[in-house]
C-alpha cells in the first residue's frame, strides 16, 4: 500500500490493487514516454493516479484519456510555451497565478475578464494553457496537486465576454487534459450576462467538475473568507489590496521567466 501526502489535504493511501493499476497504466504508455523527454518529466506517478481516479480506476479508460493527452502535449507542447510568446496576453493582468494559496493549500488562478485585451483566440488559449501549467507546478510543489480558479466578474460586459467557442475549448482542455486538477472554481459576482455562457456550457460539464463550481454574490460576506486569505485578495472581492498590489507585471514577468528557464533545464537533464 502506497501512502501519499498532500499538503493541507489528506489523500487516501493507495491499495495494493490500485498500486498494480498504476504500474499497469505506466507500462501501457511507457513506449510513448520514451519518445519525448518532456513527456517523461510530466507523466509522474501522481499523473497516472489522477487519470485513473478520473476514470474510476478503469485502466482501459484511463489509458485512452492519457494517450489522448500525450498526443495533445506532444503536438501542442504546453511545456515549451514561454513568457515571450504570451506576454501580450498577460500585460493587463487578466489572468495570473496568485502569489498566495487558498486555505486548502491549493494554487489560485485568478481570472479578471474585464481586463481582456485581445481578440486573438489561439493566443488566448495558449496563455490559458501556460497559466494552467504554472498553476499545476505550484500545486505539485505544495503537495496538494489541485488548483482553485477565482473568476472575478467585476466589470464583465459584452465587450470583454469570451465567445462561446473559447469557453467550450477551455472546458475541453481542462476536462480532457487536466483531470483531477481543479479543486474549486469560484465565480465571484457573476452578472446576468454570464448566464448565456453558463447555459451553453453547463450541459458539457461533467458532474464531478460541476460540483466544484460555486457562485458567490457580492453580498455574501462569509463565502470568500471560507476559501481565501482575504488580505491577499483585491478590494473589489472584499480583500485588502489594490489591483496594482495584487498583480505587478514586472514581478510576474520575472517569476514566470525564471520558471520557464527552470523547466528548460529540467527537460534537458532527462534527454
Amino acid at each position: 500500500m502506497t501512502t501519499q501526502k498532500s499538503g493541507l489535504q489528506i489523500v487516501p493511501a493507495l491499495t495494493e490493487e490500485q498500486d498494480k493499476k498504476v504500474a499497469e497504466l505506466l507500462q501501457a504508455v511507457l513506449p510513448v514516454l520514451k519518445t519525448s523527454p518532456p513527456l517523461k518529466v510530466w507523466c509522474t506517478n501522481s499523473t497516472l493516479v489522477r487519470y485513473l481516479h478520473a476514470r474510476d480506476w478503469s485502466v482501459a479508460q484511463a489509458e485512452k484519456q492519457l494517450r489522448g493527452t500525450l498526443d495533445w502535449r506532444k503536438t501542442y507542447r504546453p511545456d515549451a510555451i514561454t513568457w515571450q510568446e504570451i506576454e501580450p496576453e498577460a500585460v493587463t493582468g487578466k489572468q495570473f497565478r496568485l502569489g498566495v494559496r487558498d486555505k486548502q493549500g491549493r494554487a489560485v488562478l485568478v481570472m479578471r475578464p474585464r481586463n481582456e485585451n485581445s481578440k486573438i483566440a489561439d493566443r488566448q488559449l495558449k496563455y490559458l494553457v501556460y497559466s494552467l501549467e504554472a498553476a499545476c507546478r505550484a500545486a505539485d510543489e505544495a503537495g496538494v496537486g489541485k488548483m482553485t480558479w477565482l473568476i472575478d466578474f467585476e466589470g464583465y460586459s459584452y465587450r470583454n465576454a469570451p465567445p462561446i467557442s473559447i469557453a467550450m475549448k477551455t472546458l475541453n482542455i481542462l476536462q480532457n487534459h487536466y483531470p483531477e486538477r481543479l479543486g474549486l472554481a469560484v465565480c465571484y459576482h457573476p452578472p446576468r450576462l454570464f448566464q448565456l455562457t453558463w447555459k451553453a456550457t453547463k450541459p458539457f460539464i461533467d458532474p464531478v467538475t460541476h460540483k466544484k463550481i460555486v457562485f458567490v454574490d457580492v453580498h455574501n460576506t462569509t463565502a470568500m473568507p471560507e476559501h481565501f486569505h482575504m488580505e491577499s485578495l483585491e478590494q473589489c472581492m472584499g480583500g485588502s489590496l489594490t489591483s496594482e498590489q495584487v498583480f505587478s507585471l514586472d514581478r510576474y514577468r520575472a517569476e514566470m521567466m525564471a520558471e520557464d528557464a527552470q523547466q528548460q533545464r529540467l527537460h534537458a537533464a532527462v534527454i
